[in-house]
């Protein structure tokens, strides 16, 4: 069974500078374990890495569809698992790195995804109530992660909770699909917070509001225009917030995206904790190493 690394964890935790500094140390790739940015242009919003941020360590799964574009959980796992077959056959660490917990485990857990899918017209007569109450017969576990307002997680989580394979056989989502380290980069909730709104407060600087005007409103695919710091901008070009409230609705959103992820990692998926020292930060790199470097060494 192949061995891969999964570093994750809560938005603006640092995840980009410490995995980069572990592919250098373990001369691997990179592998994108975040929803959005798959998506070309929208760069300031995801927090994307710049070409120079990058650092020269190659990063799969990142630029590689238009905005106006679908790209599917079953579409995400099966280009990655091609990429971890690609590392692996050069006998390189494959290094999977994001906070998209259901992307995450779809690669690592052996998910199968039934060729007919539903889409998401199929659901229109549902109320939020209603998606949610589907949603708890089928996997109350999981039900219970999510707000019933999320309408298109709930949509996903039915989409795949229905697929037969998974409905017949439960015991599948639990079973590795590789030899896996999950690395969860922890960090003190009031500090996280802090740096989250500072994030924000960059990005609208940056031109996150230009960023959108550019793409335009009417080319962002259902899926993209979901992205946390895309739609409150959209919402704000069509006149339905006021500047004033969009900088404290984006914080507000990614908080409560942080607290997800939070949640999603300490319930879904066994990882190892590592607690961030954002005041050394290099002792958090040197942690992280010596486990993969443990998990490397195990036959």
């Amino acid at each position: 069974m192949e061995k891969v690394v999964v570093i994750c964890g809560p938005t603006a935790v640092g995840k980009t500078k410490l995995s980069i500094a572990i592919a250098k140390y373990f001369k691997t790739d990179i592998i994108n374990a975040d929803a959005f940015l798959v998506y070309k242009k929208m760069n300031i919003g995801t927090a994307k890495p710049s070409p120079s941020e990058q650092d020269n360590i190659k990063h799969h799964l990142i630029d590689i569809i238009e905005p106006t574009m679908e790209f599917s959980i079953a579409d995400y796992q099966k280009a990655v698992r091609g990429v971890i077959d690609e590392l692996s056959h050069l006998h390189k660490l494959p290094l999977l790195v994001g906070g998209s917990g259901l992307y995450i485990d779809a690669v690592i857990k052996d998910y199968r995804f039934a060729e007919a899918k539903r889409t998401d017209s199929d659901f229109d007569n549902y109320s939020n109530e209603m998606l949610k109450s589907h949603l708890t017969k089928l996997d109350p576990e999981l039900a219970s992660s999510i707000h019933t307002n999320n309408r298109k997680r709930l949509i996903r989580a039915i989409e795949l909770s229905n697929y037969p394979s998974l409905k017949d056989s439960r015991s599948h989502r639990d079973d590795f699909y590789y030899d896996t380290l999950c690395v969860f980069l922890n960090a003190d909730r009031s500090i996280l917070y802090k740096r989250i709104n500072e994030r924000v407060d960059e990005m609208l600087d940056r031109g996150l509001i230009s960023e959108v005007e550019k793409i335009g409103v009417s080319n962002f695919s259902k899926t993209a225009r979901s992205a946390i710091g895309y739609k409150e901008v959209i919402a704000y070009l069509e006149g339905k917030i006021t500047y004033d409230e969009l900088g404290e609705l984006i914080k507000k959103n990614t908080r409560h995206f942080a607290k997800r992820q939070f949640t999603w990692f300490n319930n879904k998926t066994t990882c190892q904790k590592v607690d961030v020292d954002f005041d050394d930060f290099d002792k958090t790199i040197e942690e992280v190493k010596n486990l993969i470097s443990a998990f490397l060494a195990r036959s």
